[in-house]
């Protein structure tokens, strides 16, 4: 990429004038995507964004898919309607996420899910840490902020943090057992077992 490095440099810009004009927050320094599979774009995202921080937030593979199976996602071209194309799919995103992180120099931090219901304080302290900024306890009382947040989840995330979305895919094990073998590698490469 050295010989576009020019062209890099202005992705990079207008990316950041227009994330900077949509903005609501007051921190111009920080950038915050949730956008469903980001994780295709981490590549270019590290070559756009060199030393920014990378978080990337995983859940057990058997409730990521069941959760996009169960709100029919549209997004990987249809893949959730049937779920061994959602489970290959996962698979897939996850296979690139590992080889992105294999191959460049990414200041990349995966965070469980899991580990921030289970010790919440913990996890956010761990998290603010790597990203540079301090601990404020407003971090553990999230959902008082009355800001709206545009995402499949608005609704939850006006909650206290709950623990009903961790392992739920226990309970439809029967229907998720043609899926297992598939996901088989990724789930014990992110340290989870069934």
């Amino acid at each position: 990429m050295a010989d576009h490095r020019e062209d890099l440099d202005n992705l990079r810009d207008h990316y950041c004038e227009k994330s900077h004009s949509s903005a609501s927050c007051e921190r111009r320094d920080l950038v915050h995507r949730q956008d469903a599979l980001n994780e295709t774009h981490l590549g270019l995202i590290g070559l756009l964004f060199p030393d920014s921080p990378l978080l990337h937030v995983v859940r057990h593979p058997l409730d990521t898919v069941l959760s996009v199976h169960s709100n029919l996602l549209t997004h990987g071209f249809y893949c959730a309607y049937a779920l061994e194309s959602a489970a290959r799919h996962y698979l897939r995103v996850m296979e690139l996420v590992d080889h992105y992180c294999g191959e460049m120099d990414l200041n990349y931090l995966r965070v469980r899910y899991e580990d921030v219901v289970e010790d919440q304080e913990t996890t956010i302290r761990e998290v603010l840490d790597f990203i540079g900024e301090k601990f404020d306890p407003r971090c553990l009382a999230f959902h008082e902020n009355r800001r709206y947040a545009r995402t499949a989840s608005y609704a939850q995330v006006t909650e206290k943090l709950y623990d009903r979305s961790r392992y739920r895919y226990r309970h439809y094990l029967p229907q998720l057992q043609p899926i297992i073998p598939i996901l088989q590698p990724v789930i014990e490469r992110l340290g989870y077992t069934v």
